[in-house]
């Protein structure tokens, strides 16, 4: 029930903008196809869509993510003085966390393991691009 109203919110929030919506349901699929964890949201930590097993709890990213997300996001205002910044931590196993920030609004999560296959890979690196031309939609759309 809780992913349904998610998608729900979603589409409210997207109704009013045709191309929005379009873009996002073709980033879901997109997701699907991904052998590593992403979560796309908006700066505040309100997902948006993911492909993470068991985060459709919630319309939030947890404590943790939320307080990573803004700090990233302060730093990307304060230090690099830019729209768009990424961020990376990995430990000693291999584990990776990235976030990406678009044009101060969406914020990319990918969480994944050293095994990572090139085809994930290169399915990535495409879904940063339509999730930065979404970011570039969306500004523009606003700005209109």
């Amino acid at each position: 029930e809780q992913n349904d109203l998610r998608k729900i919110f979603r589409d409210i929030l997207l109704s009013s903008h045709a191309n929005l919506k379009i873009n996002i349901q073709k980033m879901e699929k997109d997701l699907q196809e991904i052998k590593t964890s992403i979560i796309i949201t908006d700066i505040l930590g309100n997902i948006l869509i993911h492909n993470v097993q068991n985060v459709g709890s919630g319309f939030i990213l947890r404590q943790d993510l939320r307080d990573f997300l803004n700090s990233c996001n302060n730093i990307r205002e304060k230090i690099f003085t830019s729209d768009s910044a990424n961020f990376k931590g990995k430990n000693d196993d291999g584990k990776e966390i990235e976030i990406y920030i678009f044009k101060y609004i969406i914020s990319v999560i990918i969480m994944k393991s050293r095994d990572l296959d090139v085809n994930s890979h290169d399915k990535v690196a495409i879904l940063l691009n339509n999730v930065r031309l979404l970011a570039d939609l969306i500004v523009s759309t606003n700005f209109k």
